[in-house]
């Protein structure tokens, strides 16, 4: 009651703030502002990505090496020695598959997108690419998201996998891959190639910015008018 009291003196009765509500507040608005910021700085990571892919597009091709800017295109020599499956990939409004090579190159083992085929009964087989001795395409990391349940608890991984997890995929294979995916084009025949370019989420998460910081606005708003006297 004391903290109370000095509260309205020091509005001049003008508002009846609670300790415990305005704790609340803080905190929802300290939220909000923390959300914001994040926001804010994922647009500007995915800004600067996208800045990256698009000065790599007037860049001539370059070996294979181990430090190489995202995006960069590629040229290199190797041969398939696996196949994965990457599920549930659309393409023109049809599920497939995106058909992952394990190619054994001079300058290590590295995954390469070989394209997008439609799901059928047939799983590609890797005999359809044993010829293939020469690659050329663009290199980009991969993006893992949040899986609900660890990949190998699938009975399908690796064979099919849900997203790539290059340490995940090199601890199993008892190699250590090159930490990119090449996605070959032109891809060979019977597959659609895969385009590297990355989508700009940029207006996506500064979007989100601004929405987080108008609920802190509003927060504060609705505090500073719940918190006025009325009179009796």
């Amino acid at each position: 009651m004391t903290a109370q009291r000095l509260l309205q003196t020091r509005f001049q009765g003008a508002f009846t703030l609670r300790p415990a509500y305005l704790l609340f507040a803080a905190f929802a608005i300290s939220l909000c502002l923390f959300l914001s910021h994040w926001q804010w700085q994922r647009a500007q990571a995915a800004e600067a990505r996208y800045q990256v892919y698009l000065q790599q597009q007037n860049q001539p091709p370059a070996l294979l090496s181990q430090d190489l800017p995202e995006f960069q295109r590629v040229e290199t020599r190797g041969t398939i020695e696996n196949l994965f499956l990457l599920d549930n990939q659309i393409y023109q409004g049809q599920v497939g598959w995106h058909v992952l090579g394990l190619l054994r190159s001079q300058q290590g083992p590295i995954l390469v997108n070989l394209g997008w085929t439609a799901k059928t009964e047939t799983k590609p087989s890797l005999t359809a690419f044993s010829d293939i001795n020469r690659l050329t395409g663009r290199i980009k990391t991969p993006e893992p998201g949040l899986m609900l349940a660890e990949a190998r608890e699938d009975p399908a991984w690796p064979g099919v996998l849900q997203q790539i997890e290059i340490p995940l995929l090199s601890q199993h294979l008892n190699i250590k891959l090159l930490p990119y995916v090449i996605y070959a084009d032109p891809a060979p025949v019977g597959l659609v190639a895969v385009d590297a370019a990355p989508e700009n989420k940029y207006p996506m998460h500064a979007g989100y910015a601004v929405q987080w910081l108008l609920i802190g606005l509003a927060c504060g708003i609705i505090t500073v008018i719940a918190s006025r006297r009325r009179e009796s």
